[in-house]
């Protein structure tokens, strides 16, 4: 296949290399754009069920609110934009390890953390698509990432 365009979609779509394909010549696309985007999204959605959550005047529920995303996660998200930000600075094939080992970390958490469920199916009337949000912005980022 000698055009490059068509040799990129293939390796982007099916995960195939073909051996006397050459990468394409320019840099990737930035990485913490996507993630930023996402994550602001989810931050407004947070908002709202912090705000809900304020609204009880309960001292408990109170600090809960005061930890937002950050305040559920168990470190993914540092983690995360650590290595967004080192895979778009440096451009390393360590780098997009990282980013890739990251996105696995983070899906991992949103598959499993108990308080993803509690957050997205709470009791206040609050919509918190956390994974609808998240989880495409993730995906993209391993693609990037793997490409």
């Amino acid at each position: 296949m000698a055009d490059a365009k068509k040799t990129d979609w293939v390796s982007r779509t099916l995960g195939v290399q073909f051996r006397n394909s050459q990468k394409s010549a320019g840099p990737r696309q930035k990485l913490l754009p996507i993630w930023t985007d996402a994550k602001e999204t989810v931050d407004t959605y947070i908002s709202r069920l912090q705000d809900a959550l304020r609204e009880q005047e309960d001292e408990d529920l109170d600090s809960i609110a005061e930890f937002g995303l950050y305040g559920v996660t168990t470190g993914q998200s540092v983690g995360l934009m650590a290595a967004l930000r080192e895979a778009d600075s440096s451009g390393s094939a360590k780098a997009y390890e990282k980013v890739r080992d990251a996105v696995e970390d983070y899906r991992d958490y949103l598959e499993g953390a108990p308080i993803v469920d509690l957050v997205e199916d709470n009791p206040f009337g609050v919509k918190v698509p956390l994974r609808d949000t998240l989880v495409p912005a993730l995906n993209e980022l391993e693609r990037i990432a793997s490409a």
